[in-house]
């Protein structure tokens, strides 16, 4: 079947096109499609990365049958012709399209999808059609529409039973693959703490973190911003220390806005254990990558939830989470390593946290109030856990590490200098 080319924009996204990319990705017996209309989803706040839209398809026959996909679940590989789909393309913010190459955020969730996504126990959108270029960065996503679940404002936090789900959910991705991302269907797949990628990140950072202290440095005691500016030069460093331990599949923006739970939150009974329950989905995989596992739940825990309610349940969260990767297969894992993890986890979250607050165009006043609330909220956890422990000891200044580590404090100190 003939691919459709990539849409350069949603205008190209007509009838044809959508009856070719559905026919291309398996739903070949479609009816055909008379009408494509275009619905914004949320604001650049919400997807700060790229566009997201409903389409609302209108059929030439009027009772369209129902066709097959063998990417979904047995039981659900026959649904009717979607009335509607999800359509997901680059954003056409330039600052936020720079930091999307060099992270390979397109390709990263374009990869989950197509490969990744129908060996996971964790319920995300059907791949309806994908396709990714190379060269020039560009791709479309045209996904089921889970319009029967609700999303939780992560601005409100998600209660403790929305926590304890999501937790539940993580830790049974995390099991499927854990020490296992050398073997398809992960084999080739991004890897996040790879030495190679370590020195980038920690430029990164630092050219985030001047810009967000400046603009929110009174989230910031002076403990933390201490903290902060040591880490920037020990990034690398720290990367490589967790790259030792356990490694698997993580979602890597494990936060509320990218979780929905059913509509009836009560309908759907999950034991703690149950390695397929489908009682959340999860969506947004571009920063899906391998990584060491309880940076998911740190990230979660330490941002999409109200203080009060990550200090009640945390320790709950993890001993779950703990049984279920013990339950999965996984030999020797103790709570008491689970919460080493966890805490060394939430040190790396203020790398995203000085990525979206610093490195990001926020788009909107709720970007900016997101960015805010995760900040403050991951500040907090930072202090709470004394999270700063993990801190890399300073590298030998004659070494390799030691003299790209003063490169980094140079550098942060001449963007000081000229940002004043």
């Amino acid at each position: 079947m003939t691919r459709p080319p990539i849409p350069q924009n949603t205008d190209e996204v007509t009838a044809q096109w959508m009856q070719q990319a559905l026919a291309a990705g398996g739903a070949s017996n479609l009816p055909p499609i008379k009408e494509v209309v275009l619905q914004q989803i949320g604001d650049a706040g919400v997807s700060m990365m790229g566009t997201l839209m409903r389409c609302h398809l209108t059929y030439c026959e009027p009772q369209p049958p129902e066709f097959s996909d063998p990417r979904r679940p047995a039981a659900a590989q026959k649904f009717a012709a979607p009335e509607t789909v999800i359509l997901k393309l680059p954003g056409a913010n330039e600052k936020n399209l720079r930091l999307s190459r060099r992270l390979a955020l397109h390709k990263r969730e374009y990869d989950f999808y197509s490969q990744a996504a129908p060996h996971t126990p964790v319920r995300s959108p059907a791949l309806l059609y994908g396709d990714f270029e190379a060269g020039t960065d560009r791709f479309v996503l045209v996904l089921e529409d889970l319009h029967d679940m609700q999303m939780v404002s992560q601005l409100d936090g998600a209660s403790p039973e929305q926590a304890i789900r999501a937790i539940r959910a993580v830790a049974r991705l995390h099991g499927t693959f854990w020490n296992r991302t050398d073997q398809p269907p992960l084999t080739g797949f991004y890897d996040a703490v790879a030495p190679q990628r370590r020195p980038l990140l920690q430029l990164v950072y630092i050219a985030s973190l001047v810009p967000t202290l400046r603009n929110f440095g009174s989230f910031f005691s002076d403990e933390i911003r201490r903290l902060a500016e040591a880490y920037g030069p020990r990034i690398a460093d720290h990367f490589g220390r967790v790259a030792a331990g356990p490694i698997t599949l993580m979602h890597g923006d494990l936060r509320l806005d990218n979780i929905l739970f059913p509509a009836d939150l009560g309908a759907v009974e999950c034991a703690p254990f149950e390695q397929t329950c489908q009682d959340v989905a999860v969506i947004d995989w571009q920063l899906s990558a391998l990584s060491p596992p309880l940076y998911d739940a740190a990230y979660f825990l330490g941002s999409s939830v109200t203080t009060d309610v990550r200090r009640q349940i945390e320790r709950q969260a993890l001993e779950e989470y703990t049984g279920i990767i013990c339950d999965m297969g996984v030999q020797g894992f103790t709570f008491e390593e689970c919460w080493r993890l966890y805490r060394e986890g939430m040190l790396g979250c203020l790398l995203t946290a000085v990525l979206m607050c610093g490195g990001l165009d926020l788009g909107s006043d709720r970007g900016r109030q997101l960015a805010e609330v995760v900040l403050q909220r991951t500040l907090t956890a930072i202090e709470d856990l004394d999270a700063g422990e993990f801190l890399p000891a300073p590298a030998p200044p004659f070494s390799r590490a030691g003299a790209f580590a003063a490169l980094s404090r140079g550098a942060y100190s001449l963007l000081k200098t000229l940002r004043r």
